[in-house]
């Protein structure tokens, strides 16, 4: 065989490991910098009752469309009140909280009260979520 085509598959098969690596190394940094940032927003939603939602990506226009002046912008949607059944979770999870520095204070178990506060986190994110 030709020295070319022999040099030409070594470079091939390095691109490609360094392509399987670079790959490794971005979703193990994109799993870590996800991992934070649900981190912040735990701590930003229990320590100070800030609910932030994920950034969304923006979306790409490639073309705009010219709209008369003479044509009325509709008003926006007014604001959505939350439902019975997120007044009632936020609820249980105050009436937890208050349980749980209580158990703290008196020295008793406190693993069970914050797996209750943990369950219904998660119920109000998944009714956060799905509307």
């Amino acid at each position: 065989m030709s020295d070319t085509l022999e040099q030409y598959r070594e470079a091939k098969n390095n691109y490609m490991k360094l392509r399987n690596q670079a790959r490794k190394e971005l979703i193990a940094r994109f799993n870590s910098l996800a991992a934070e940032l649900f981190q912040l927003q735990r701590e930003l939603l229990e320590d100070f009752g800030e609910k932030i939602p994920l950034p969304k990506p923006k979306k790409v226009r490639t073309a705009k469309v010219v709209v008369s002046t003479a044509a009325a912008k509709p008003a926006p949607p007014p604001p959505v009140a939350p439902s019975p059944k997120a007044v009632a979770l936020r609820k249980q999870l105050e009436r937890q909280k208050q349980k749980l520095t209580a158990a703290k204070a008196a020295g008793k178990p406190v693993k069970a009260i914050e797996d209750r506060i943990y369950e219904i986190e998660d119920e109000l994110r998944l009714l956060s979520e799905n509307p």
